[in-house]
């Protein structure tokens, strides 16, 4: 309950105080470097948020992510944790598509405006498709998007029951011709959502897999696209889990020959 509480006043202070400093932070161009400042006071926040929570990431294949070119981020989604996670890792700037679920938090919604994060409203497909629209510009001008191509946070016992991926999520990638990373992330769930109201000290295993260019699939991968990129991520939290199986294994051996 501690760790809750300091999560909750460093959120608290940072909505607050930090509103002033985005202030004099928006009186500037609107340029690289501004977004790059923008990310690294973010990035700094979720970073202590991760620590206060005890959370301990171990990521592969940051390696796969392109430094100098907008990408297409996409992965599974269980927890609200899984945003800081991202943000925790990432070193470019790079909006999330997110639901309007978040928008109604005192000060939160300009902070995400400034990260370039759009807001969908599942109610207003015509609002949807002007997300999109919005997104497809943005990479051309070289911002990367993280999309969660379920549609919603899965529920499910086991990252394995992933939602089917939406079609729809993939326009960004085709009209942009922009590169798709496919992301794998387990354990964000037993941060908090499963033992609300409280935080629990978590390993969490990220992967980024390796880039998927439309334009290198076959005619029939492109079709399906979703499915494609859906069994990418399978894979990688399938290879995830048996890495923390090892782990696993290896203390409990290491614990009995003490």
């Amino acid at each position: 309950m501690i760790a809750l509480i300091r999560v909750g006043l460093l959120l608290f202070g940072f909505l607050g105080l930090g509103s002033l400093r985005l202030l004099f932070i928006r009186r500037k161009e609107r340029t690289r470097e501004r977004d790059l400042e923008c990310l690294s006071i973010v990035k700094g926040k979720l970073k202590a948020i991760l620590k206060i929570s005890k959370v301990e990431v171990h990521v592969e294949g940051l390696e796969n992510i392109p430094k100098d070119e907008a990408v297409l981020f996409m992965g599974n989604h269980r927890s609200d944790f899984d945003i800081v996670v991202a943000y925790s890792l990432l070193n470019n700037v790079t909006g999330f598509i997110s639901k309007d679920d978040l928008s109604w938090i005192p000060n939160l919604k300009p902070w995400m405006e400034e990260l370039h994060c759009l807001f969908l409203d599942r109610d207003n497909l015509k609002q949807n498709l002007k997300v999109i629209i919005e997104a497809i510009q943005e990479i051309k001008r070289g911002i990367s998007f993280w999309i969660y191509p379920e549609g919603t946070r899965a529920k499910g016992k086991s990252e394995e029951e992933m939602l089917p991926f939406k079609k729809g999520s993939f326009k960004i990638a085709e009209k942009t011709g922009c590169k798709i990373i496919p992301v794998a992330m387990i354990n964000t769930r037993k941060i908090f959502e499963e033992q609300f109201p409280l935080l629990k000290s978590t390993k969490v295993y990220v992967r980024f897999g390796e880039p998927i260019l439309l334009s290198a699939l076959s005619e029939e991968e492109r079709k399906h696209i979703d499915n494609y990129t859906e069994e990418k991520v399978l894979s990688m939290i399938r290879d995830l889990k048996e890495i923390e199986r090892r782990e696993r294994e290896a203390k409990e051996l290491a614990s009995k020959e003490q």
